[in-house]
């Protein structure tokens, strides 16, 4: 029940996320703000991982091959999934974000079948079905966007990159499932932190032509990121960790559902966005779907 409650909290955190992303970045380039978001995390989690039992020996223990995966795991698990997200919802809106976001137990599922070969129930399958029923009602809905643009191919452009956000989220998901049994938690963490920053640079360098802060910006911009990046690098990275070391990974995509249902509420009760019957048929079936799931036993375990 512990690691299933600490996934539900790291999700819900990263609903949240999503939401609040589409403030932040009125103020700041996507890029900027990913590795503002390493540089800090990185500061607080290398104090936190310095004193973690083991956590330094198991560093050491890791082959060339290990260290490549930890690589992939920092590009996709939080340089891929903040990027492409950030791009996503500066051209459409954090509702449409969230339905995109609903994909994940799919792909989540179908990446732990073929890379790690782990079996899917009936009642697994019909979980994630009842979640991709209400992607289905979520889509159907069309709700206005919120983005600003009467374009619906730049509406298309953000729904592409927030889909590039979630494949990223998927594959996170499924290395960290490896590596959370052979490393501490907030060694983990800040390692992948670490990573992300020499990998951000260049796609830095292109995007933004170096890192633009907003030093005058507004009080609101930095409370907004000091939340972001405690919530999203330290708190719910941490959370997924621990939970996932006694939930397999397709278990885990269940309560990825909890990402659209918390972005949509949040659009809808703090940045003002509209929200159809449909929708909240889809919100329905996505508590089914998580319902359903917290039923299931892990295997193996």
């Amino acid at each position: 029940m512990k690691a299933y409650l600490a996934l539900a909290a790291a999700m819900i955190l990263t609903g949240i996320n999503v939401a609040i992303g589409k403030v932040i970045v009125v103020d700041i380039p996507p890029t900027s703000f990913s590795m503002l978001r390493f540089v800090l995390a990185s500061l607080c989690l290398v104090p936190l991982a310095m004193f973690e039992p083991g956590g330094l020996a198991s560093l050491a223990r890791l082959c060339w091959r290990q260290w490549v995966e930890i690589m992939l795991l920092a590009l996709f698990g939080v340089v891929g999934f903040t990027t492409f997200m950030l791009v996503g919802l500066q051209y459409t809106s954090a509702i449409n974000a969230g339905i995109i976001a609903s994909s994940l137990p799919a792909i989540i599922a179908l990446l732990s079948l073929l890379v790690l070969k782990e079996s899917i129930s009936r009642r697994k399958v019909l979980s994630i079905g009842l979640a991709v029923l209400g992607i289905a009602c979520i889509n159907l809905a069309r709700p206005d966007d919120g983005s600003g643009s009467s374009d619906w191919l730049v509406t298309l452009l953000g729904n592409s990159f927030v889909l590039m956000a979630a494949f990223s989220e998927a594959v996170f998901a499924i290395l960290t499932r490896r590596y959370s049994s052979i490393i501490p938690p907030w060694t983990l963490t800040m390692i992948v932190h670490l990573v992300a920053i020499p990998v951000t640079l260049p796609i830095l360098l292109w995007l933004d032509d170096g890192w633009q802060l907003p030093l005058g910006g507004p009080l609101s911009f930095w409370l907004l990121a000091v939340y972001y990046i405690f919530a999203s690098s330290i708190l719910s990275f941490f959370l997924w960790c621990i939970g996932i070391k006694s939930v397999t990974a397709s278990s885990s995509a269940i309560f990825t559902a909890l990402v659209p249902t918390t972005t949509m509420f949040v659009a809808v009760l703090a940045l003002g966005e509209s929200m159809v019957t449909l929708q909240v048929m889809g919100l329905v079936a996505v508590f089914a779907s998580l319902g359903l799931g917290l039923i299931v036993r892990p295997q193996g375990h």
